[in-house]
């Protein structure tokens, strides 16, 4: 086998398709978790996200399927009153900029500046 990295291509490492608009007239439990992988709903990145079971599966096996009413409010639920009218904001897997890394890089750059800084005072001294 040969790959351009050392992993394989498998459908979760790949990027969600395009949710469907979230004012579709007969939205379904797919339409729903389209939306979450997406990351349209804010609670995860954009990536495929396998599952034992679909969204819904239990209430139709129930007997309870849920109607496109149920599944529009749910999804306007996930999409918009979720997190606009939600204190906590979105994660910084979302904004795509982590600010750890540069902040550890520059506490490694002070610490080293400042080492420097106490051998060659010390040198200077003796």
């Amino acid at each position: 086998m040969s790959y351009e990295t050392d992993v394989p291509p498998h459908l979760s490492a790949q990027r969600a398709s395009t949710p469907a608009p979230i004012d579709a007239p007969m939205p379904n439990t797919a339409m729903l978790k389209g939306d979450i992988d997406s990351g349209r709903s804010g609670d995860k990145v954009e990536v495929f996200d396998p599952g034992m079971a679909m969204l819904g599966t239990c209430e139709e096996a129930g007997g309870n399927a849920l109607s496109p009413k149920d599944i529009a409010r749910a999804r306007l639920a996930e999409i918009k009153e979720r997190w606009r009218l939600s204190p906590r904001k979105p994660g910084i897997a979302h904004d795509r900029a982590d600010p750890t890394l540069a902040l550890y890089i520059g506490f490694i750059g002070a610490a080293g500046i400042g080492l420097s800084a106490a051998v060659w005072f010390v040198r200077a001294v003796v």
